[in-house]
């Protein structure tokens, strides 16, 4: 097949499902990695009864020690993994999230691009993140193998709203191809008579009655045939008609988190997800859903017709006989519910191909099981990263395969399992001890020894026999236990008492840090969608009107910035970040040349007391800059009408405001006349000078009781 054609026909489909049973195939070591970690971390095994006791009706057999012995669930595991699910969440949220530009003169534009990725995350994206971002962290310390898989998307959806359309509005449509009619003004150049006349022919000609009808339909896809004949009958009945056309609702960048082998398959082997040959994506949607991907996706209607009157509730599980692929199960007691007998399963197909010239590309086929004569959507994957739309990191790199990463139950299970041991064994002593075996006269006949709580002992006489004595309690099972805890939370990286802080926070950080590396390549994405989706006037409303400095365009946000999330996990520790800032606070004293910029210690103070209230008191510095000197001009303005401003003691950068009111003054001949001409005007400049020179020299003043001198010349230099 030659590459650059995009259309798919029956055979090449049955070879994508050929490959991915192949790869479903190879998946067999990766479905019991995952059960046992599932196992283990939520305490499942064979004959587990609800009172976490052992007996023999849920066993199937007599159980050991006795019939009641204890059968504790040690949830050990689970509770570090909750523990690392928490801190991951919890530090993606308080973390500093910012684009770094790769050239310096590109800094006033990084601002804006920060500021629409703080956007993105707290505002726009937050509750889908909030699911996202906890998901990806239980599978990237919970799962086994220990991946996270991210996929990235553009997220539009629509919604029927009815419109009464006339035929001026229709017109006016036809005329300029817009698709709002409030978007147009009356003296657009577009409207020219011509165009109208032809719009008037077509509207009201009964032979042209198809070419009417098939205007409508382009100009409101996804507005049925029948709806769109009805209107015409009523609009040439009563000069206008209601019509439900579609409005787009959710228009916006989307991330999901995917479990591998269950959303997303790849071959076993793959080292590097973006290097993959292939990469499968399954998803389940309704009927609704799937109609509504004619219109926002440009799907095949011959296809989705196709696939309602066949696919539902049909899946590629059905042939292989792996439960998890058909099986999304709404469990109560005595049954279950199988939810995809009412969906649909859409497989994306993603390739790495080259063309006849050599040319790689990825094309995706959108396809199902059920409708084999075509695709769904066939086409050359257009992602402005020229990548998969899919972002992986595992938790651990002990080879080059991705699968050799290893969830936390691994190498905790036997842990967790010796905890249950000793706690199992001191329940039953105490059982045994509480409740002790007693003897009673034996009865004719074969009997059966069977020694528990309350347990009857046969003898011929009652002196015959005498209770074995239970051993006294040993400590050592105390002492094992603790053992075990301790190397359990010294490998998990928990912090105790017992633990070298240090190390923990070692651990803490370089858990975090690996997860943060999912999360920049997932924002990066995330930008990139945004540069291609997002209208430079949507653009404006999330970073404001500030200058030029802050205009941003879709391309300006595009291959230039370097996006990092960054946070130190002691931080999240309130009395260390205090102990932080003090330390910092000290450093202003070493700082004779005045390199350090206090503007992002200030930035960092407020988000580690209060992200919440830090985002909405720290300004971006340009703002601030630009604040100052709008101010300073109000202030001036003031004076010219003899109103003296305030003058705060502190919270002002006085040396800015004073350099801004003294070229204020030089570069408008209107107050440098009024200067001139007006003692008031004069007498209040120069007070608020002598106020803001009096403020330069307090500053100096600090500085020369921490070096003896001011300097000459740059930095903190007194005023010429």
């Amino acid at each position: 097949m030659n590459a650059l054609d995009t259309t798919r026909d029956p055979e090449d489909i049955r070879e994508l499902r050929t490959e991915l049973e192949q790869i479903i195939a190879d998946g067999l070591e990766v479905w019991q990695r995952q059960d046992e970690a599932r196992n283990v971390r939520f305490n499942i095994w064979e004959g587990q009864s609800p009172d976490g006791r052992k007996h023999a009706a849920a066993m199937g057999t007599d159980p050991l020690p006795f019939e009641g012995a204890s059968d504790a669930r040690i949830p050990a595991v689970d509770s570090i993994i909750g523990d690392k699910v928490a801190l991951a969440k919890q530090a993606i949220f308080r973390a500093q999230v910012q684009a770094t530009p790769v050239e310096p003169n590109d800094a006033p534009k990084a601002a804006s691009v920060t500021a629409l990725l703080r956007w993105l995350r707290d505002c726009e994206m937050r509750a889908e993140l909030e699911t996202e971002v906890e998901l990806s962290a239980q599978h990237f310390f919970g799962n086994d193998p220990a991946l996270a898989v991210v996929e990235v998307n553009w997220r539009q959806d629509i919604t029927l709203v009815r419109r009464q359309l006339s035929f001026d509005e229709l017109g006016v449509l036809y005329v300029t191809g817009e698709s709002n009619p409030d978007n147009i003004a009356p003296d657009d150049p577009r409207l020219e008579p011509a165009m109208l006349a032809d719009f008037q022919d077509l509207a009201l000609n009964p032979l042209r009655d198809r070419e009417f009808i098939a205007w409508l339909t382009r100009a409101y896809p996804g507005v049925t045939p029948a709806a769109v004949k009805s209107a015409v009958r009523t609009l040439r009945k009563e000069g206008s008609a209601e019509l439900p056309v579609p409005v787009v609702r959710q228009n916006r960048p989307g991330v999901q988190t995917l479990n591998y082998m269950e959303d997303i398959f790849f071959p076993v082997g793959t080292a590097d997800l973006q290097r993959a040959r292939s990469i499968h994506r399954r998803e389940w949607i309704s009927e609704v859903e799937l109609r509504e991907r004619v219109v926002t996706q440009r799907w095949s209607q011959s296809w989705v017709d196709t696939l309602l009157d066949k696919g539902r509730g049909q899946s590629i599980g059905d042939q292989t006989g792996r439960p998890v692929l058909d099986d999304i199960s709404l469990s109560r007691p005595g049954g279950a519910v199988n939810e995809t007998d009412h969906l649909y399963e859409i497989w994306w197909s993603y390739e790495r191909r080259a063309d006849e010239l050599g040319v790689p590309g990825i094309y995706l086929s959108i396809w199902n099981i059920s409708a084999t004569e075509e695709c769904a959507k066939c086409e050359l994957h257009d992602d402005p990263g020229g990548g998969y739309p899919f972002y992986c990191r595992p938790r651990e790199r002990l080879g080059r395969q991705l699968t050799d990463s290893r969830g936390l139950t691994r190498p905790l299970a036997t842990h967790q399992q010796e905890i249950k041991t000793q706690r199992d064994a001191r329940a039953n002593y105490t059982q045994l001890v509480a409740s002790p075996p007693r003897k009673t006269l034996m009865q004719r006949g074969a009997f059966e020894l069977i020694l528990g709580p309350n347990a009857q002992i046969p003898v011929q006489r009652m002196d015959d026999f005498e209770l074995v004595q239970m051993p006294p309690f040993m400590n050592a099972s105390v002492e094992m236990e603790a053992t075990t805890r301790r190397e359990f939370d010294e490998y998990a990286g928990r912090q105790t008492s017992e633990q070298e802080p240090n190390r923990i926070a070692m651990l803490q950080q370089a858990g975090v840090d690996s997860f943060f590396g999912l999360w920049r390549e997932v924002m990066s994405a995330v930008l990139r969608q945004a540069r291609r989706f997002y209208t430079p006037e949507e653009l404006a409303r999330v970073t404001g009107p500030g200058g030029e400095s802050l205009a941003l365009k879709p391309e300006d946000i595009y291959g230039e910035w370097d996006v990092m999330i960054e946070i130190d996990t002691r931080d999240l520790n309130m009395e260390f970040a205090m102990k932080k800032m003090k330390a910092f606070g000290d450093l202003r004293s070493l700082d004779p040349a005045g390199i350090l910029d206090l503007g992002p210690l200030v930035e960092w103070a407020a988000y580690s007391l209060d992200p919440v209230l830090g985002r909405r008191a720290i300004k971006p510095q340009t703002n601030v800059t630009q604040k100052e000197i709008s101010d300073e001009k109000n202030n001036l303005a003031q004076m010219a009408v003899g109103v003296e401003p305030e003058m705060p003691e502190q919270g002002i950068n006085a040396q800015l405001r004073l350099q801004t009111m003294q070229q204020h003054i030089g570069q408008s001949p209107k107050l440098a006349q009024l200067y001139q001409g007006d003692e008031l005007f004069r007498a209040l400049v120069e007070n608020r000078q002598k106020y803001l020179m009096q403020q330069v020299t307090q500053e100096q003043n600090k500085q020369i009781g921490r070096l003896g001198t001011a300097p000459l010349q740059g930095p903190g230099a007194a005023p010429a």
